[in-house]
């Protein structure tokens, strides 16, 4: 007869899918105009109504979620403090090996609860935004003041990390595979551009874009977003440091000319460049060497494209070091990435003071093609053009990239 039995734990497994049936929450967004009589009163009455049910699926969702872990707890410590087993040991060779896959199919059941877990957290704050949204939208309609309901719900908090870039160099599968870690959260979304777009929506508005921290393991977790264009952006590591002068940021740096012919399909897949690769190079050169700078430090933002300026990453660097010191940055080499993603999975971690962790499955996210390849002619003229640049990054981070 097995030690472990898990087929309450299964039965939870299963009732969980009604749990995912979530129902849709209220549009986002500005408050309706409303009119005076009928439909003011009618637009009130609903949004009470959905403030209401709301509030009562999010505690659903949180006793849910108590339910959930107490059976993880139980399961845990079944299988023992170290993954052992709590029971005597078993004499014969039979019980033994019964007693291993027992141990085995707990461990993975372990591993699938804590997924599930994570998910369900997320769940809940993503109801939690709905909820405040509905909150809000009443209050519009009531014409009340923001402390007028009681039971606000909780703030999030600021990022621990920025993956500030570079374009096209792989930050959506960085991003993706650091957090599925189990100390890592996401945010409401990948790339926020807090920093480069929606800086006048201010700190509290960002704060809530990522989810409390919570403790797993007895270690707090950690959360980050991944924006590649604040790495380009002029005006943003000064804001950064303003808002999360302790983050540490990562770089992903990809070589220069395969980053700028990925950047330039990019545009052309969204219908913003209908000139040549050639065309556009060449008349970036022209506006770069007239001193027509593509960054300057005094524009609130960027002019579009910079497939050029884009890829001389040192003078981007540069802007970041005046706000943050070495020890805040880590900069890798995307090749090396893709390449060696394990050990330089591990790499990250380390910077970031997580414990070490592989994914499951590794994979390439956002993976783009092109129609034709490069002119070898346009690539030797890159690669003449790149050289000093390439140089002068080297200079600064003291590693040869080979490009």
């Amino acid at each position: 007869m097995p030690i472990f039995k898990f087929s309450k734990a299964l039965s939870i497994a299963r009732g969980v899918k009604v749990f995912l049936n979530l129902e849709g929450g209220i549009t986002r967004g500005a408050p309706m105009n409303v009119g005076r009589g009928g439909h003011q009163a009618k637009d009130l009455k609903g949004a009470r109504q959905r403030t209401s049910k709301r509030t009562s699926k999010l505690k659903d969702r949180d006793q849910e979620i108590s339910r959930l872990k107490d059976e993880l707890r139980a399961v845990e410590e079944r299988v023992g403090p170290q993954g052992g087993v709590s029971h005597d040991a078993l004499p014969s060779a039979e019980q033994r090996m019964e007693q291993a896959e027992d141990l085995k199919n707990a461990r993975q059941h372990i591993s699938k609860q804590r997924k599930l877990l994570r998910s369900k957290t997320r769940e809940i704050f993503q109801i939690k935004n709905e909820l405040r949204d509905a909150r809000e939208r009443l209050e519009s309609l009531q014409d009340a003041p923001p402390t007028s309901l009681s039971e606000e719900p909780e703030v999030g908090t600021l990022p621990d990390f920025l993956i500030i870039g570079a374009r096209k160099c792989g930050t959506s599968t960085l991003y993706y595979h650091l957090t599925q870690h189990p100390h890592v959260e996401r945010a409401v979304r990948k790339e926020l551009h807090f920093f480069d777009n929606h800086f006048d929506k201010g700190v509290e508005w960002y704060r809530q874009c990522f989810p409390p921290p919570r403790w797993e393991d007895r270690r707090r977790t950690i959360a980050g977003e991944a924006t590649p264009k604040y790495l380009f952006h002029p005006a943003v590591p000064e804001r950064a440091a303003a808002v999360v002068p302790q983050a540490k940021l990562i770089a992903l740096l990809r070589n220069p000319v395969d980053r700028a012919y990925s950047h330039y399909h990019g545009e052309v897949r969204h219908g913003r460049e209908n000139r040549s690769f050639e065309e556009a190079v060449e008349e970036e050169k022209v506006r770069l060497s007239g001193g027509e700078s593509a960054a300057p430090e005094h524009e609130a933002a960027p002019p579009p494209f910079g497939y050029l300026a884009g890829s001389i990453y040192v003078d981007q660097l540069q802007r970041w070091s005046r706000f943050f010191s070495d020890e805040q940055m880590l900069v890798l080499k995307s090749e090396d990435f893709f390449e060696r993603m394990p050990e330089q999975i591990e790499r990250i971690l380390a910077f970031l003071g997580l414990p070490a962790w592989q994914p499951e499955t590794l994979e390439v996210r956002n993976e783009g093609t092109y129609r034709q390849e490069m002119d070898p002619a346009t690539r030797r003229r890159l690669e003449e053009y790149f050289e000093p640049h390439n140089r002068r990054l080297y200079e600064h981070l003291g590693v040869d990239f080979a490009w």
